[in-house]
């Protein structure tokens, strides 16, 4: 416990290393709490990203080991309560729905050319973020590797994809915004689905 108090006096104090510890304390159990609302888990691992990234931006508040422990998993549960009530995880649960009952062939055309535009567009947006950032998000939207895939491929830890994956995210959707692309977020978090078909 002491460790553990020592972590979090860390961490107030700006460590990123206490970060990781504590994403890799808990990360699990979050991830495995917030698939249990989501039934997804893609936006579990993106909610429990987002959670820690909101855990380093209000570290000061933290008080003791309980009170951590309270502010993840409530921030887990309001996120995925949010993201169960917004429009997007509607339509794209809708889209991922009709994706999956579709039978298109390989050959059609108008796949191809989705896939062509989407992937182009994906990684021009990609390749103007950080380093690491944009290797991360090609592994894992590109390429479809999954986090252990990505920690052998990068010789780094899973706490690092994820909050590197996270940071890239949220980047990437401001950035669309910002260029009024309403669909494109959809787009973007479903786009892995389709190149694995």
């Amino acid at each position: 416990m002491r460790q553990i108090e020592s972590y979090i006096n860390t961490l107030k104090e700006g460590d990123e290393m206490a970060l990781c510890f504590f994403m890799d304390h808990f990360g699990h159990s979050l991830r495995y709490f917030a698939f249990s609302y989501l039934r997804n888990k893609t936006d579990a691992e993106e909610i429990v990203s987002d959670v820690f990234v909101k855990l380093w931006n209000n570290r000061q508040k933290i008080e003791n080991y309980e009170s951590l422990k309270a502010f993840l998993f409530i921030a887990t549960k309001n996120a995925c309560i949010d993201m169960q009530r917004t429009t997007q995880f509607k339509i794209r649960k809708e889209e991922l729905d009709i994706l999956q009952h579709m039978s298109v062939p390989d050959e059609d055309v108008l796949k191809k050319i989705f896939r062509t535009e989407l992937t182009e567009l994906l990684l021009a947006e990609i390749n103007l973020l950080p380093k690491q950032q944009a290797q991360i998000c090609k592994l894992s939207f590109l390429e479809g590797l999954n986090t252990d895939e990505i920690c052998e491929t990068l010789n780094t830890t899973a706490s690092t994809i994820y909050y590197a994956r996270s940071k890239a995210l949220h980047a990437l959707k401001e950035r669309f915004k910002s260029k009024k692309f309403e669909y494109l977020t959809i787009l973007m978090l479903t786009a892995w689905y389709t190149f694995k078909s």
